[in-house]
């Protein structure tokens, strides 16, 4: 019983990658000008990238050192702000996301457990695997996490999700790589 309920869990944990790659992908979203007036309002530092996502400069994690001259060394994570959003009935969906780490091919079972089990700890956002379609790493496993918010939501409430997607998916990239890749 305890196996079909982990398969089960296992399949609803990859449904959104399965069927983000279905579509001819060539439809751009716009630039969402609410997002673009919250971060400038937040003073995050952002481009746009070929999808009009909002791709912040990294944003520094956890100290890890100081240099030389005494400045601190800094981890850093990437985070990306949708302008494309979702809706369900009246709701308004987008998404905040961080990647963590690149795998070649399938997960093993212990880091597909251990991210399930951690899904189980957040207050905001899932592990999410996405099979990348193009590029040099095609065909890789890229891990991130994803915290869906609403697509109208106030600065304080993005300044939230940007925050805990950066220091969850850096803090897994950390244990599991012990690299600073993204």
């Amino acid at each position: 019983m305890t196996r079909k309920i982990l398969v089960v869990a296992c399949l609803l944990m990859f449904a959104p990658a399965a069927f983000s790659q279905v579509g001819n992908g060539t439809s751009k979203s716009p630039v969402d000008p609410r997002v673009k007036a919250t971060l400038d309002q937040l003073g995050y530092r952002y481009e746009l990238n070929s999808d009009n996502d909002y791709k912040l400069i990294p944003i520094e994690t956890t100290q890890i050192g100081t240099s030389a001259d005494g400045k601190p060394k800094w981890r850093n994570n990437l985070v990306y702000v949708n302008s494309n959003t979702e809706k369900y009935g009246r709701l308004e969906i987008r998404e905040v996301l961080a990647p963590a780490f690149l795998v070649d091919g399938p997960l093993s079972a212990d880091v597909a457990n251990r991210l399930l089990r951690e899904n189980n700890l957040v207050k905001l956002g899932a592990w999410r695997v996405v099979i990348v379609t193009g590029g040099k790493n095609a065909g890789k496993r890229l891990v991130m996490f994803v915290a869906q918010i609403a697509a109208d939501s106030d600065a304080e409430s993005l300044r939230l999700a940007i925050k805990s997607v950066t220091l969850i998916a850096d803090k897994m990239e950390m244990e599991l790589t012990n690299a600073d890749e993204y």
